[in-house]
């Protein structure tokens, strides 16, 4: 039994997590639609906007407490569509293009933002 109530305890714990990082991106970046999922300590963030198939991963250890690399992320994300990181804007979102495999067309190279 005590078994578990650990998992259950730890199921939680990970249901909080991608909780509060879903309301601090929506915060930082309204309108764009994040999905957060959090498992065996990692964290996976999509904005459903954008594409289904990318987003960012970190280590749940690695989040502090303000937030600072989920913040980073979110805005990175969003600049690698060419989009502003004030909010949802519809008529920048309509200038989107959509790539050969009829998604949209983002910069996804290593260390481009």
């Amino acid at each position: 039994m005590q078994e578990t109530e650990k998992n259950l305890k730890f199921v939680a714990q990970e249901h909080t997590t991608a909780k509060n990082v879903a309301e601090h991106l929506e915060k930082k970046y309204p309108g764009w639609a994040w999905a957060v999922h959090v498992m065996d300590g990692t964290v996976v963030v999509k904005s459903m906007r954008l594409s289904g198939n990318w987003g960012f991963v970190l280590h749940e250890d690695k989040i502090d407490n303000d937030y600072k690399a989920v913040t980073r992320a979110g805005g990175e994300i969003l600049e690698r569509y060419r989009q502003k990181t004030n909010g949802f804007n519809q008529d920048r979102y309509m200038d989107l293009t959509m790539d050969h495999k009829n998604q949209l067309d983002g910069d996804f190279s290593p260390g481009t933002s």
